[in-house]
């Protein structure tokens, strides 16, 4: 999957303001952004390289997601103050705009526009995880 075509990439304007909220770093290939299970620090803009987005299990229904410029990593956890739900881990050398759990809620909390297109952005997620499971035939599995 290409990084236009899986909903994690941003507008013009959410970029803008993650951009003037962010600290700016260079990530060789190979770094590890954050494993599935760790604390939520906040979420990393892709300005530049590729980040991959995984479940770090051989054995799984959700292939790996290749994001490029233009998208964010780590917001759903960001927003919903959890954990990483997945692994990320650099697999081109990356410039990254990397935004605080905390700067990112006030970002939202004063900018409804903003928030509205982040909340689309989860519910996209929803939808593909629904769509993701449903065609692995693990959908309605474990349930009472």
């Amino acid at each position: 999957m290409g990084s236009g075509s899986d909903g994690l990439v941003v507008s013009a304007a959410l970029r803008e303001q993650l951009l003037v909220l962010s600290t700016k770093v260079s990530k060789p290939k190979g770094t590890v952004l954050f494993r599935r299970g760790d604390a939520c620090t906040g979420v990393f803009l892709v300005c530049s390289g590729k980040v991959r987005l995984s479940l770090e299990a051989a054995d799984t229904a959700f292939r790996p997601r290749i994001l490029g410029a233009g998208c964010v990593v780590g917001l759903p956890s960001a927003v919903g103050g959890s954990h990483y739900s997945l692994a990320a881990e650099v697999v081109e050398q990356a410039e990254l705009a990397c935004v605080s759990q905390k700067a990112l809620a006030d970002c939202l909390r004063q900018n409804s526009i903003l928030c509205f297109e982040v909340m689309s952005i989860l519910s996209n997620e929803i939808s593909e995880t629904r769509s993701a499971l449903k065609h692995s035939g693990l959908h309605g599995q474990n349930r009472a």
